[in-house]
């Protein structure tokens, strides 16, 4: 609890019995509840949860945006606070941002990710790139200053939820997710930087670079010029 505030932290996990001990071992005191959506895991993502005291959702329908809405259904606090499973997000600085929404009275803030691994392997050069491509075309669409659209680390009033209208299952629904607060002139949103680093990843990765980066630049236009789309 921050200022009175309720704090609760959703992690959507699929399969990451590795990574997710790693992230609930850090996850700061002034948290008060932590909500794991296990999204069709096969593995001991639930029993791991468990044994730290998170509360555990059980997801059947995969998908990244499916878990969330499942997480944020029964999330009961008064700010909501995001994270991966794999340990990429430092959870370490949710007293930080919970502190800069109230004290700015901000309702959303989107962490803005800053490189901190210089390895530079091919696979985080095309990670990096394919990001700055998809935060390109999500600016040029909707005219939108949002500097990381596929960052997956928010910080926001629960009262948010109620005012957009989230309809992505996979992973478009981070970018569908800046692009409803943003457009919502009722709301203050803002991002801060965070550092950031691919390796510091535990477990195995989940998404595949070029399918699921041309599913969200291909929902991007769809949302764009109203087209509906199924699954994704």
């Amino acid at each position: 609890m921050i200022k009175e505030k309720t704090i609760g932290l959703v992690i959507p996990a699929h399969n990451e019995e590795l990574g997710i001990s790693a992230v609930l071992e850090c996850v700061p005191e002034e948290v008060d509840k932590v909500f794991v959506v296990a999204n069709c895991c096969t593995d001991k993502t639930s029993e791991v949860a468990k044994k730290y005291g998170a509360i555990v959702i059980d997801q059947p329908i995969k998908g990244y945006g499916s878990a969330y809405k499942a997480g944020f259904a029964v999330v009961d606090t008064d700010i909501v606070c995001t994270a991966d499973a794999d340990g990429t997000y430092p959870v370490q600085d949710i007293p930080r941002l919970v502190n800069d929404l109230l004290n700015n009275e901000f309702d959303f803030i989107s962490a803005r990710r800053i490189p901190d691994d210089h390895s530079g392997t091919l696979n985080n050069i095309m990670r990096f790139s394919g990001n700055l491509v998809l935060t390109v075309f999500t600016m040029l669409l909707f005219w939108k200053k949002i500097m990381d659209s596929q960052s997956g680390m928010w910080i926001f009033k629960k009262d948010v939820l109620d005012k957009i209208n989230m309809t992505s299952d996979g992973m478009p629904f981070s970018e569908e997710l800046k692009i409803e607060v943003w457009s919502n002139h009722a709301l203050r949103c803002v991002e801060r930087g965070i550092p950031f680093s691919y390796s510091s990843r535990v477990g195995k990765a989940k998404l595949n670079l070029w399918r699921d980066g041309f599913r969200n630049l291909v929902f991007l236009f769809a949302k764009r010029f109203r087209i509906p789309m199924t699954g994704a």
